[in-house]
C-alpha cells in the first residue's frame, strides 16, 4: 500500500508458483548479474532526498533482495552532502566509464542525483568507453523522470523495472548562461559558481534531462526548496505556487518580464531551423520539457514521449489567479492546459531567454530540480546535446 509509513520487502517458502504469477519471475538481468562480464554494482542513498525514506526504502526493500538473490559485492554510499554524489561520480563512476568497466548505479534520490551524474559526465574530458547504467528507485518529492518512465506506481516503485527492465540511451539538453549567473543552495542563502564544460569565459553550462524553467514553476520550485516546506513532502509545491498566485501581503502575482526566443525545425526538417521571438516580453509560466510528466498526475507535456529526445515548450502570459489556477487543474486532468488558446505548446530545437527582470528573485531559473540565479540583464540558452551518454534502466 503506497499509503503506508513504511514497505518491506519479506520472503516466503513455496513448493510451487502460481501460474498467473510465474511471469513475474525472471532470471537477474545483466546489468546486475553478468557471467562475461560482471556489473560493478553501486547503490546511493541520497538522505536529504523528498521527506528522508531513501535510508529506509534500502534497508527495508533493496538490502533485503540482494540478500535473496545472492548479489554480492556491492557497494553502499549514503549522501552526506549536496556534493557527494558529484564526488563519486569524479571519483568511480567516470573512471570506471573511462576504463570500460560495466556500472550499475542504483540511485536512491529525486532527479537531482541523476543530475548530478550526468552534467559530470558532459563536462568530462575522458575518453568514455562504456556508459552506465542507471537505475532509480524514486525517493524524491517529483520525481518527473521516474514518473515518466512509469515508475511511480506498486508498493515499492521502481523496483520491478530494476529486475525487469533494459537499458536505454538518455537524452540531454545543455543550458548555457551568462557568465555571472550561480546555484542558489542552502535554501537560497548561497550562491555557488557553476563549472562550465568550455574555457570560453562568455557563459557558463549546466546539463539536464528532464526540465528548464522560469517564472511560476521555477519560483514555486526555489520557494519550497526549505526544511519548512519539505516536511510537507509533495504538497510544498502547491503551498508555494499557492503563496506566488496569491501574494499573501494583497499584492498581485508578478509578471515575469524577458524576451524569448524559440528554436524550432523548419518545415519539420531536421537541422533546418528558425527562430521566432514570442511577441510578448511579459510571462507567468514557461518551461521545457523532456518528459511528460512532472509529478505522478501532473502532465505537463501530454505529447511527450519519454527518452525520445523531443524538447516541448509550454508557456503562458500574465493571467488572473483564477485562469492561472484552472490551467494547472488542466494539467492534473490529462494535460488538457495545452489545447487552451492562453497556452503556447511547441516542439523545439532550442530556446532562449533574455531576463528584463530587476530583482534576483525574478530571474530564477530551475534546472530539474536545481535552481540558478541569472545575473541582472542576463541570459539561458538550451540546446539538444548529439551524445547519450548514459542509459537509463526502463
Amino acid at each position: 500500500d503506497e499509503s503506508e509509513e513504511h514497505t518491506y520487502l519479506k520472503k516466503i517458502d513455496i513448493k510451487s508458483l502460481p501460474t498467473e504469477l510465474s511471469r513475474f519471475v525472471t532470471t537477474i538481468p545483466s546489468h546486475l548479474r553478468n557471467a562475461d562480464r560482471p556489473p560493478v554494482i553501486q547503490v546511493v542513498i541520497s538522505t536529504g532526498s523528498g521527506t528522508g525514506k531513501a535510508k529506509t526504502v534500502f534497508q527495508d526493500a533493496l538490502q533485503p533482495l540482494f540478500n535473496y538473490t545472492g548479489l554480492e559485492g556491492i557497494e553502499v554510499y549514503e549522501t552526506e552532502s549536496a556534493q557527494t554524489i558529484t564526488e563519486l561520480t569524479q571519483s568511480k563512476f567516470i573512471n570506471h566509464a573511462a576504463e570500460g568497466i560495466p556500472q550499475t548505479i542504483i540511485l536512491l534520490s529525486g532527479d537531482g542525483g541523476l543530475i548530478d551524474i550526468l552534467d559530470i559526465f558532459y563536462k568530462s574530458k575522458q575518453t568514455l568507453k562504456i556508459p552506465p547504467n542507471i537505475a532509480l528507485i524514486p525517493c524524491g518529492t517529483g520525481n518527473a523522470m521516474a514518473s515518466s518512465i512509469g515508475l511511480r506506481s506498486g508498493p515499492i516503485p521502481g523496483l520491478p523495472t530494476l529486475l525487469q527492465g533494459t537499458p536505454s540511451p538518455i537524452p540531454v539538453f545543455g543550458a548555457r548562461f551568462s557568465p555571472g549567473s550561480q546555484f542558489v543552495v542552502d535554501e537560497g542563502r548561497q550562491r555557488t559558481p557553476i563549472e562550465s564544460d568550455s574555457d570560453d569565459a562568455a557563459y557558463r553550462t549546466i546539463h539536464g534531462a528532464v526540465v528548464a524553467s522560469w517564472g511560476l514553476h521555477a519560483a514555486l520550485v526555489a520557494d519550497s526548496d526549505t526544511f519548512e516546506y519539505r516536511k510537507f513532502g509533495i504538497d510544498r509545491f502547491k503551498m508555494a505556487a499557492n503563496e506566488l498566485i496569491y501574494p499573501s501581503d494583497g499584492s498581485p502575482s508578478h509578471r515575469f518580464k524577458g524576451k524569448i526566443t524559440m528554436t524550432l525545425r523548419k518545415d519539420g526538417h531536421e537541422g533546418d531551423v528558425r527562430r521566432e521571438i514570442l511577441g510578448s516580453d511579459e510571462h507567468m509560466y514557461a518551461l521545457a520539457a523532456m518528459v511528460p510528466r512532472l509529478e505522478k498526475e501532473f502532465l505537463i507535456s501530454p505529447e511527450s514521449v519519454p527518452l525520445s529526445g523531443e524538447m516541448r515548450f509550454i508557456r503562458f502570459g500574465p493571467m488572473s489567479p483564477e485562469d492561472a489556477l484552472h490551467l494547472m487543474t488542466l494539467a492534473y486532468q490529462g494535460g488538457k492546459h495545452v489545447t487552451e488558446e492562453t497556452v503556447t505548446y511547441a516542439d523545439i530545437e532550442g530556446l532562449r531567454i533574455d531576463f528584463l527582470e530587476d530583482e534576483e528573485r525574478w530571474r530564477r531559473v530551475c534546472i530539474d530540480g536545481k535552481i540558478v540565479a541569472v545575473e541582472r540583464d542576463g541570459w539561458m540558452e538550451l540546446y539538444k546535446e548529439p551524445e547519450r551518454l548514459l542509459r537509463l534502466i526502463q
